[in-house]
């Protein structure tokens, strides 16, 4: 297969870190963001580097997704900085944000479920307006990298739960992204569906060149394909650092189990 336009030569560190270490694609400053007196997101700090594998994890109702609501502009912050690529996009809209290079999935499968599988792709490559040489390939390109030429025609609310799960990130992947937030990729898998969705990860990462931003609550996905993982609690960061030390940490173990 021909490299796909979102490719990048940073991208791919494997699973031992990052490609570029230095280079900071996602930046998160003091992020607020506020539901009346009740702050779900209360002042966090996130990088996400060239090529990195992040694992955002932490118990219900820690702020995960809202934190990744506030990134993609599904929500607006009510205080603090996104930055991507060194450009402040705090302020812009979620569309702007995904032409900028920030795609998304979410916790619940978004498919246009009476769409086929092209037609679904088809659909993240028209949300970018990119009209360059070669756009005609991508759809064809991404079916056969996440495996997906057998269903191209199929509807896809006939398919596989699993089989959902890579439409959903090869549409995100047709908009050319710079970093993927990836939402609860794993609900709903079974053991060995799991394990292929590990292994598409790191392939999305070495073959797109992407940063991934990824938020699940199966640790044996998360502690096994992360370069590095930021834990959450009640809004605020606890934990940042590898993922081998990440239950090592007493205020991680007393947020997941209520006890030091």
């Amino acid at each position: 297969m021909r490299q796909h336009p979102a490719a990048r030569v940073e991208g791919g560190g494997g699973r031992d870190g990052p490609g570029t270490a230095s280079e900071v694609r996602l930046a998160v400053r003091g992020l607020v963001r506020r539901f009346g007196g009740l702050a779900a997101v209360a002042g966090v700090d996130l990088d996400l580097q060239a090529g990195e594998i992040l694992g955002l994890i932490g118990p219900n109702g820690s702020g995960k997704t809202t934190l990744v609501n506030c990134i993609s502009g599904v929500l607006l912050s009510t205080a603090g900085r996104v930055s991507l690529e060194g450009r402040d996009i705090t302020t812009w809209s979620r569309v702007r944000r995904a032409r900028a290079g920030l795609a998304r999935t979410f916790q619940t499968l978004r498919l246009f479920r009476l769409l086929t599988v092209r037609e679904n792709i088809e659909v993240g490559l028209d949300a970018t307006r990119w009209r360059g040489r070669g756009r005609a390939d991508i759809p064809r390109e991404l079916e056969a990298r996440l495996g997906l030429q057998e269903q191209a025609r199929t509807v896809v609310s006939q398919l596989p739960h699993g089989v959902q799960r890579r439409v959903e990130i090869a549409r995100a992947l047709a908009s050319r992204p710079r970093v993927l937030l990836i939402d609860e990729p794993a609900a709903g898998l079974n053991d060995a569906e799991t394990a292929e969705l590990r292994e598409l990860l790191q392939a999305v990462r070495s073959d797109f060149g992407c940063s991934i931003l990824l938020i699940d609550h199966d640790m044996s996905l998360v502690l096994r394909v992360a370069d590095r993982v930021q834990v959450l609690d009640e809004g605020r960061v606890i934990f940042v650092g590898r993922p081998d030390q990440a239950f090592k940490e007493a205020s991680v173990v007393e947020a997941y189990l209520g006890v030091a």
